[in-house]
């Protein structure tokens, strides 16, 4: 490998970024919850902005709607307003915010809610638009015109790519169906999706994972939650489990202890953490999926920095297979001992 692999990298046409994005959280930010504090969040958002600031390639923000009900947009819309001539391209998502409509993706519902995101982030246009449920209504009575008002909002320009939420590690065998399903109906231009060392792109069948596949395909595909919720970010076997779901009831010593010896055996080898775990995580998903954009969470950034500059040098082959032998021996385990069924989706 050589420094080029962190070269901006081609989403769709047109559309090239930085293969270092930012994400601004997830779904579970939800009404009631625990709120991330604002001011936190606004001052990642800002030395985001300010990293790599002058540079020609753009940078890419991912967001979502149904984060904490439009907040997130409107934190990065603000942000966005501070810095103008920004190069930043904005990726938002729809699907989950029902409002007072019959279904998220009834009627007009799509364009209606671009609409308002659009306004929540100061912009004119997305950069990416995200299709993040595979609930099209009864009988995907929706689905038909949902597409073709996907396809219209490209047409006129206010998206310039269609995204389709993609299977996640652990999806069962009748998601990933349906995903294929969707896709080939849908025929989006990216895909986008979570994944990790610990828990990485799922396996489509056949031996291709959802990378290979998307690069077959000749689509984009982005990566949020590469760092597994901070797991990988601090080396911390709680966080880890977390990621996977693992109730403190069922952690067992042996499954911690793994965990553990895991991360010590990479510190041992680069470095202590928790900087050179992140370097090892970041670096292992960009080296190995080299058609991906990867966007770590605005809350990670005191420890990325979200400028590939950080990244330092490319892992050698070797290093890449050491790393993947570790995380293979932790996901081990984790998931046997613990007997979750393949069928249940997790946060990664």
């Amino acid at each position: 490998m050589t420094p080029s692999d962190l070269a901006p990298r081609r989403l769709a046409r047109d559309l090239m970024v930085r293969p270092l994005g930012v994400g601004s959280g997830t779904s579970r930010w939800a009404p009631g919850a625990v709120q991330p504090d604002d001011a936190r969040l606004l001052g990642g958002l800002r030395r985001a902005m300010e990293a790599g600031a002058g540079e020609d390639d753009a940078k890419l923000f991912d967001t979502a709607d149904s984060h904490r009900c439009g907040h997130a947009e409107r934190l990065i819309g603000r942000v966005l307003r501070e810095y103008p001539g920004h190069k930043v391209q904005v990726a938002s998502k729809v699907g989950r915010v029902q409002g007072s409509a019959p279904h998220p993706y009834a009627g007009p519902r799509v364009r209606h809610q671009l609409e308002q995101t659009l306004e929540n982030l100061y912009l004119d246009e997305l950069a990416l638009y995200t299709l993040e449920s595979y609930d099209f209504g009864l009988g995907d009575r929706y689905l038909d015109p949902v597409i073709e008002q996907m396809l219209a909002l490209r047409d006129l320009g206010l998206i310039r790519a269609i995204g389709l939420r993609g299977p996640g590690f652990r999806s069962s065998v009748r998601s990933i169906r349906r995903f294929l399903d969707l896709f080939d109906r849908i025929r989006p231009d990216v895909v986008w999706t979570q994944a990790s060392g610990l828990l990485p792109l799922a396996d489509l069948g056949d031996g291709e994972d959802l990378g290979a596949f998307a690069a077959r395909c000749g689509v984009g595909l982005v990566i949020a939650s590469p760092l597994a919720h901070g797991a990988l970010a601090g080396g911390r076997a709680d966080g880890a489990l977390a990621a996977w779901g693992v109730s403190a009831v069922d952690r067992a010593e042996a499954v911690s202890s793994a965990v553990s010896g895991g991360f010590a055996e990479l510190a041992d080898r680069f470095g202590p953490f928790p900087d050179a775990l992140v370097r090892v995580a970041l670096r292992f998903i960009l080296q190995r999926v080299q058609n991906a954009v990867v966007v770590v969470g605005v809350g990670d950034e005191q420890r990325v920095g979200h400028d590939v500059r950080c990244l330092g040098r490319p892992l050698s082959d070797q290093e890449l297979a050491v790393i993947d032998e570790v995380f293979s021996r932790i996901r081990s385990a984790v998931i046997r001992p613990q007997g979750r069924a393949t069928s249940v989706e997790v946060n990664v």
